[in-house]
């Protein structure tokens, strides 16, 4: 465990992240991403997880920016499924090439969000965003995303949907979403 745990770092630091032991991070403009290295319940397997934070989005529970943990991030993806942590160096290169592909392809999808904003349909971005999160709570996110960046007609049409998607008993989320719109409107 603590072998792959080594290698794993080094390889992630080489993609420019920061950290040690299961959380790496790395800042690029107004962006935080993660990679998360998290040891399974049975022990004898591992998962990689992507986290990545627009600061300009609220982080989940109020995260401090400089401590993110992959979880508290609002766009979420795992690599593969499950990793035995007594990997042979077929397997190993293999999870490797998985993780730079998958993290690579997360993060610059996530790093195109602000043009997304103004250029995609409602249904597009949650398409493309819907990351780890159920679509109602993902509206909720580019809604916030798109007040935040001053485009008020796209943050509403999202507070729309997302209210239309969001469950009967959601009462979080539904009044997450109408502060958003309460925002939008009286600014």
């Amino acid at each position: 465990m603590k072998e792959i745990l080594q290698n794993l770092g080094t390889h992630i630091r080489s993609l420019g992240f920061k950290g040690s032991g299961q959380n790496f991070r790395r800042i690029e403009g107004d962006y935080i991403f993660v990679i998360n290295i998290q040891g399974s319940r049975s022990g004898d397997a591992f998962y990689v997880n992507l986290g990545a934070q627009p600061t300009f989005i609220p982080t989940e529970c109020d995260a401090s920016l400089s401590t993110l943990k992959e979880y508290e991030c609002v766009m979420r993806r795992r690599v593969g499924k499950e990793w035995n942590w007594a990997l042979d160096d077929g397997t190993r290169l293999a999870m490797i090439h998985q993780l730079d592909v998958e993290q690579k392809e997360f993060f610059r999808t996530v790093g195109n969000l602000r043009r997304a904003i103004t250029e995609d349909s409602v249904a597009e971005l949650l398409r493309r965003f819907s990351m780890g999160s159920a679509p109602a709570k993902t509206a909720l996110h580019l809604a916030r995303a798109a007040a935040s960046l001053g485009h008020a007609a796209v943050a509403d049409a999202l507070v729309t949907r997302g209210l239309a998607l969001a469950a009967e008993h959601a009462t979080g989320l539904i009044q997450d979403l109408r502060l958003v719109s309460q925002a939008i409107h009286f600014r």
